[in-house]
């Protein structure tokens, strides 16, 4: 029975596994996966990566804070004859709410466009302003729009499902012709770490979990995920899934 099960796990092709068609591993395969100096390295780049964002935010807001402070003291001790503490973050606050109510109307939209299409037009301010954005829209529950549906592949080993997100659909050329395969992504401990898989496409289960849901299981880890959900295997799909 354990030799039917391995010979129905699907080919998934990992950016951190060994390489598709690879042999099975050895036991230097194994002493090398026990490396303290290279487990060091990624506890390391792994703690940075989820400070990280903490760190930046609270970086930007305290500056953010500090120069409407410093732009607004001036002249409100002027108006005023003293200063207003917590200035700096009533203004920003009121500063980040008008920008919201703008971006959700179509005027507003459109000015903020305009906007950001002047700023883009400065050399080294449009390449870091394109980054950052894209960085924020990729590792957001808003930026769920860059994927397409949630799904359950069989990974990392036969038995265990695990749920990911598909980001686009490839074609793999092989000797043995092309094959349709999901580009799935799928977190680890935080939204914006994670592997990105290749899974055939008739090794996929299609789930009815909303994108948003999706995001949010993954952020709660797994605390909001449905009770009871379906999975569509890819024989009830049709070949056009």
């Amino acid at each position: 029975m354990e030799g039917n099960r391995s010979a129905k796990a699907p080919s998934i092709c990992s950016s951190r596994s060994s390489p598709c068609g690879a042999g099975p591993s050895t036991g230097n395969d194994r002493l090398g996966a026990m490396n303290p100096a290279r487990d060091l390295k990624r506890y390391l780049v792994t703690g940075f990566l989820v400070v990280a964002p903490v760190s930046i935010t609270i970086f930007l807001l305290s500056w953010f804070v500090g120069w409407i402070d410093h732009m607004l003291s001036p002249v409100v001790f002027t108006i005023l004859g003293r200063h207003v503490p917590g200035l700096g973050i009533a203004v920003g606050l009121a500063l980040l709410l008008t920008i919201g109510f703008l971006s959700s109307n179509m005027i507003g939209r459109h000015l903020l466009e305009v906007i950001e299409d002047l700023l883009l037009r400065i050399p080294v301010f449009n390449w870091l302003y394109r980054t950052v954005k894209q960085l924020t829209e990729a590792f957001t529950p808003a930026g769920s729009r860059h994927f397409q549906s949630v799904v359950m592949v069989e990974y990392p080993r036969p038995g265990v499902h695990q749920l990911g997100f598909v980001t686009r659909r490839v074609e793999v050329e092989t000797d043995q012709g092309i094959t349709a395969h999901y580009c799935v992504y799928i977190p680890t401990n935080h939204l914006y770490i994670g592997d990105i898989v290749l899974v055939p496409v008739e090794k996929t289960i299609e789930t009815d979990i909303p994108l948003q849901e999706g995001v949010q299981s993954f952020l709660s880890a797994g605390a909001s995920l449905p009770a009871r959900f379906k999975g569509l295997p890819y024989k009830d799909r049709g070949p056009s899934a």
